[in-house]
């Protein structure tokens, strides 16, 4: 929750009109996780501090502020958690990060697309099986 508080102070102070200040939150702290009370409670924070703090950064500054919220983002940490053999199905719902690279892009270069200051935007992984696929953005909030 800190560094999301620090980087948007930072970001207020450094970004231009028109321009996004982006956190990943995590679809997994939309209800309880139990066995990751510190996790979800923290996540929870970032999740509640751009919803309040996006409003008002979007009027005092023209600056968007938006949170990702993955399931599982597909990183060698999160890889070596779930084991090596690839078999386990929570692969399959790992999101790219070049996905959700891609997606802040089209919303900086058709801002039309950006969703609104303050909002929380869910993604889902649609891989198949030889690997390629996409994901999908969903506004939650």
């Amino acid at each position: 929750y800190f560094p999301i508080v620090a980087g948007s102070q930072v970001g207020r102070r450094f970004l231009r009109r028109g321009g996004l200040f982006c956190t990943i939150g995590a679809s997994a702290a939309l209800s309880p996780t139990p066995g990751m009370v510190g996790y979800g409670s923290a996540k929870s924070a970032a999740h509640h501090y751009v919803q309040s703090w996006g409003p008002k950064l979007m009027e005092e500054n023209d600056i968007n502020s938006v949170a990702i919220l993955p399931l599982m983002i597909d990183t060698p940490m999160n890889r070596d958690m779930l084991g090596d053999d690839g078999e386990d199905e929570r692969y399959s719902k790992m999101v790219k990060p070049i996905h959700i690279a891609n997606e802040i892009g089209e919303w900086l270069k058709q801002p039309e697309l950006m969703p609104h200051a303050g909002s929380l935007v869910k993604v889902i992984a649609k891989n198949r099986r030889d690997g390629s696929g996409g994901a999908a953005f969903h506004l939650v909030r």
